[in-house]
């Protein structure tokens, strides 16, 4: 579903990425770990085109693109891609001026073009699913912000993605509003949506992956089953980074 192969990005000088070989199957859930500024976020934003790749290829359910393509087919290839694929970030980035079912929607009626009545059918189901249908007419202002990005979540589900991204979605949380959010995220992974996951909820981790991947300097430095990497990581970077979380 996700194939990445000597993915590099830079800004400037700074070498962010370096030459990532990934593979992510079907209804695979892979959550990717290691310390700030590895360069997992930047590899999420790489695989929808919110950053440019600067070197190496991608492919994203079949839609390939590669660092040196011309513009004008990379940008309708990410087009394209972004249509198979949701994300959720770390800030909930709703539309204030709208409901939250206007929020959920506006991709069905600017994406889609679906008349309004279709779309806040589809709006309604999403909502019910995150929990959130009484809340259709509120605004973002008056939800929590786990009940924010569980509105978030239901957005990105509007196009009915193949893939989702999540980039530390409860990292903004208070620790009471977690739950919340992981739960959804629980029941996506149970109903097989393919899920590549920056988090540092370990215990998400743990229960949910497949696979853990730890990055660091731009690059993977191992892969292992969730069990196998938390009781004996490879790597001493590993090692010292979860004694770190488990100082905290």
């Amino acid at each position: 579903m996700i194939q990445t192969s000597g993915l590099s990005k830079s800004f400037h000088d700074l070498h962010v990425l370096k030459g990532i070989d990934l593979r992510i199957a079907a209804q695979e859930i892979v959550v990717l770990l290691g310390p700030s500024g590895s360069g997992k976020s930047t590899l999420l934003r790489c695989l929808n085109g919110l950053e440019d790749p600067s070197g190496g290829s991608l492919e994203v359910n079949g839609i390939r693109v590669d660092a040196d393509m011309p513009a004008s087919k990379k940008r309708a290839s990410f087009r394209d891609i972004r249509r198979d694929t949701g994300m959720v970030f770390q800030q909930f980035n709703l539309y204030p001026h709208k409901t939250v079912l206007g929020n959920v929607i506006e991709s069905l009626l600017i994406v889609k073009k679906l008349p309004r009545t279709e779309a806040e059918s589809i709006g309604m189901r999403l909502l019910e699913r995150v929990g959130l249908a009484d809340k259709r007419d509120q605004y973002p202002s008056r939800l929590s912000g786990g009940q924010q990005q569980r509105v978030a979540i239901a957005r990105a589900l509007a196009t009915e993605p193949s893939v989702m991204l999540f980039d530390e979605p409860t990292s903004a949380l208070d620790p009471e509003l977690v739950g919340e959010v992981l739960a959804v995220m629980r029941e996506l992974a149970g109903e097989g949506m393919t899920m590549a996951v920056v988090t540092h909820e370990m215990k998400f981790a743990r229960q949910v992956a497949n696979r853990v991947l730890f990055m660091d300097g731009g690059i993977i430095v191992e892969e292992q089953a969730p069990e196998a990497f938390f009781q004996h990581p490879q790597s001493e970077r590993a090692r010292k980074f979860l004694n770190q979380l488990n100082e905290r």
